[in-house]
């Protein structure tokens, strides 16, 4: 289906999100949350809140569409990039938690696509006039934070205490997380935009990807002193893999 402009990228979330359910996915967690994100930048649009909208609703098309071609080009049997291989192999791994699903997806599309998605929207110099949009999705990522975390919370009571413990400041580990993210996709952006060539460009994307996979690679490994925490957070969290997506859908 074409993916011109947000209803479009909406509707295509919530495809995926329905045959996640139906096969008992857990690629359907990282959709459910992109699809609340959507819906909340969308919002934000309708709002008024962007310097310039359409401008913001071109950069969410190009975004999404990365991560759709990601996913079209592994379900049909081809290699994605290294960072999102990593994040859809890993569905087939029935030992990690809803945490490392979402971490892994979060990783590869924000810290690889999104970069991509503002230099292709903006290039050279044009770049900067981006930069106050492009932070301000920051603030309405944040605005989701706490609703994330208390849903996480329904899949793995513990969650709540974890959180806390990890705090940075006023921000849980999902805020923290796309929040640290999103910085370092604003460099890498800013570098492919003054790429002199498409070789040069296409070199930058291949180097960072390769780093943004080997992030992906602790998310899947960590250390063993991490290993069986997250074993036990894994077997003790509630329900079926159809009843967490919709936990999350209620972010």
């Amino acid at each position: 289906m074409p993916i011109n402009n947000f209803a479009e990228v909406i509707a295509r979330l919530e495809q995926i999100i329905a045959a996640a359910k139906a096969d008992n996915s857990p690629l359907g967690y990282f959709a459910a949350l992109y699809y609340k994100m959507t819906l909340a930048v969308r919002d934000a649009v309708e709002r008024g809140e962007f310097e310039n909208g359409s401008r913001m609703e071109q950069m969410d098309v190009v975004f999404a569409r990365r991560y759709f071609d990601a996913l079209d080009t592994w379900q049909a049997g081809g290699t994605p990039t290294e960072s999102w291989r990593i994040a859809f192999e890993s569905t087939h791994n029935e030992q990690l938690t809803v945490m490392q699903h979402l971490l892994l997806s979060m990783n590869a599309h924000i810290n690889l696509d999104l970069a991509i998605a503002a230099a292709s929207v903006r290039q050279r110099d044009a770049i900067f006039g981006v930069r106050r949009d492009f932070m301000h999705i920051n603030q309405i990522i944040e605005s989701l934070t706490n609703q994330t975390q208390a849903q996480l919370a329904k899949i793995w009571l513990p969650f709540a205490w974890l959180d806390w413990f990890f705090r940075t400041e006023d921000e849980g580990w999902v805020g923290f997380s796309i929040g640290t993210a999103r910085g370092a996709s604003w460099k890498a952006a800013q570098l492919l935009a003054f790429a002199p060539d498409m070789a040069a460009e296409k070199a930058l994307i291949a180097e960072l990807d390769k780093e943004v996979a080997f992030f992906a690679q602790k998310l899947y490994t960590p250390g063993l002193w991490l290993q069986w925490p997250l074993r036990f957070m894994r077997y003790s969290e509630k329900g079926s893999v159809r009843e967490k997506i919709e936990v999350l859908e209620g972010i």
